[in-house]
């Protein structure tokens, strides 16, 4: 530890004073994002045989989705 009482080796950062805490709506959405990276990073790592059959397996959902849709008078999107 340094005169100050920081230990050595250790970056300290503190917060702004200007900066506000995050409503509940932004972290939401950023954990959304978050979320989605990891998702498209990990589809990404698939060999592409399994890319395929992920796909594959979308395009059926969503088939599935819009044929549903249509029988309830909702636009199929």
């Amino acid at each position: 530890m340094n005169q100050e009482g920081i230990p050595q080796g250790i970056a300290y950062f503190s917060r702004a004073p200007d900066s506000a805490g995050m409503d509940a709506g932004q972290e939401k959405e950023e954990l959304d994002e978050v979320e989605g990276l990891r998702l498209v990073r990990a589809f990404l790592l698939l060999p592409p045989h399994k890319r395929a059959e992920v796909i594959a397996f979308v395009e059926e959902l969503v088939r599935l989705h819009a044929q549903a849709g249509e029988g309830d008078g909702a636009p199929a999107r």
